[in-house]
């Protein structure tokens, strides 16, 4: 389906969301939530985040008001929001995309970890000789982090560019906020969505997309084409996205009002 691409700068944003089917109406709609920066605030370190003690619950309500038609779409591994939030076996797509899980519990994946050793191994080699960035091991991606020294931005994009130069085409990089990542070529949230709108019990229904960074303007296109309902999280401009909420604290009293409703 194509769709005419617009860049909202801000005033053009909608800052109050549509109201989604009323409940026992829930068949209408699918929701993909992005996790850092959208779901959970951000953290100097990826494994110092904190989960609120209601998001499990409210979330698992919602998947089954939606009758399962709720997924997780981050640049994490599987295995990481699996220990974030008890996902273990429902549907969500890992480092953006190249890891996938289906609503029948198949896990699809792009790249190889064995491959990608000596890649992961000359990343620490440059990581150790700089001081500000700190280095996310993913095993089929790497990401190179800042937030802690945001002046180390220079040398955390040497070191990616270096990589990239070293892997050859099997991997792009993706920039985030303050994250570089090295990831596999030919994957991103927008594929990853439109696969899962494919799949009972996503198909047919309208695609409802919450995301704050860059990796989720992907997902933004494939919404607004689909018909659905894209929102930003956070300040950044500009965006594909055609609603905002102020921060993940506002997504979660969001969601947290849509699971006291069911």
């Amino acid at each position: 389906m194509s769709t005419t691409r617009v860049a909202i700068t801000g005033a053009d944003i909608a800052t109050r969301l549509p109201a989604p089917p009323e409940t026992g109406a829930d068949d209408g709609w699918a929701l993909f939530l992005d996790v850092d920066g959208t779901l959970l605030d951000f953290a100097h370190d990826p494994d110092s985040v904190e989960v609120a003690p209601h998001l499990h619950d409210d979330l698992a309500n919602l998947r089954e008001r939606l009758g399962g038609a709720v997924a997780l779409l981050s640049g994490r591994a599987l295995s990481q929001l699996d220990g974030l939030f008890n996902w273990n076996h429902h549907v969500a797509a890992g480092l953006h995309g190249a890891q996938l899980r289906t609503p029948g519990g198949d896990v699809r994946t792009t790249g190889n970890a064995a491959a990608f050793a000596q890649i992961r191994a000359r990343a620490a080699e440059l990581v150790a000789a700089t001081r500000g960035v700190l280095l996310e091991d993913k095993r089929l991606a790497l990401a190179l982090h800042y937030r802690r020294a945001p002046t180390a931005r220079a040398a955390a994009e040497h070191i990616a560019e270096t990589l990239l130069r070293d892997v050859g085409d099997s991997h792009v990089l993706q920039r985030g906020d303050h994250v570089i990542e090295l990831k596999p070529a030919g994957v991103d949230k927008g594929g990853a969505l439109a696969a899962l709108m494919q799949e009972a019990p996503f198909r047919g229904r309208a695609p409802w997309m919450l995301g704050d960074d860059l990796t989720d303007e992907h997902a933004f296109r494939h919404v607004n084409a689909s018909g659905g309902v894209s929102v930003i999280v956070g300040a950044r401009r500009p965006t594909e996205a055609r609603h905002a909420l102020d921060d993940p604290a506002a997504v979660r009293a969001w969601l947290h009002g849509l699971a006291m409703a069911t």
